[in-house]
């Protein structure tokens, strides 16, 4: 496995993959009601760090410098991507000696990088990748933040409004919340569901370490 040493340059202004209005628009909230925005911020904040964490990479856009060794083959994955190829400020094999672009190849989509000669190292990458948060945000990486979003939201309202239960003894009764009775088979289907939806569309998007 190659060791890889990331230093982050000039870190970007949010991590948060949904804005406000684009959540309460898909969530059918009115823009003008403020009352959840506290809320609601909170969720897309946390979530967004969650689909990042399970992830393993960071998909705002940074400044980043990378130094890789111990590399096993030519290639190397940035870990901030997409990235355009002008934004390669500089690739230095070994560090301190910079090389000219005619001597590897660099794949926007993927990150990928592909020396064309066995080099020596450490090898150091300059650039700049990732999406400008929230606006440029896959939409599959919304969809996901979403629907997690939702699901956290109704199991909290299940939580609240499920599991009335009552006990009574002649003329006295006693009322009580049960908490595990709000998580029913229906619960279980919609989590199943939301689970397995954001798996099948997170897995396109996992850094693989090399």
């Amino acid at each position: 496995m190659a060791d890889i040493i990331i230093k982050i340059l000039t870190p970007a202004d949010t991590y948060d993959l949904l804005s406000l209005e684009e959540l309460k628009t898909s969530m059918g909230i009115d823009p003008a009601d403020t009352t959840q925005d506290t809320q609601l911020e909170q969720a897309i904040s946390r979530f967004s760090d969650v689909i990042s964490t399970l992830c393993n990479r960071v998909f705002a856009k940074e400044d980043v410098r990378e130094t890789w060794r111990c590399l096993g083959s030519r290639r190397l994955f940035l870990s901030h991507w997409p990235a355009k190829e002008e934004n390669i400020e500089s690739v230095e094999c070994p560090r301190g000696t910079i090389l000219d672009p005619s001597a590897y190849e660099f794949e926007e989509k993927s990150g990928k990088l592909e020396l064309f000669e066995s080099r020596a190292e450490p090898i150091v990458v300059t650039y700049t990748g990732g999406f400008d948060l929230p606006e440029d945000a896959p939409p599959a990486l919304k969809q996901a933040c979403e629907i997690m979003i939702r699901e956290d939201r109704a199991v909290i309202r299940g939580l609240e409004t499920s599991g009335i239960r009552s006990i009574t003894h002649k003329e006295a009764r006693v009322m009580f919340f049960d908490p595990l009775a709000s998580a029913g088979v229906a619960s279980q289907k919609s989590f199943g569901w939301a689970m397995n939806t954001t798996n099948a569309l997170l897995m396109h998007y996992v850094r693989l370490e090399c």
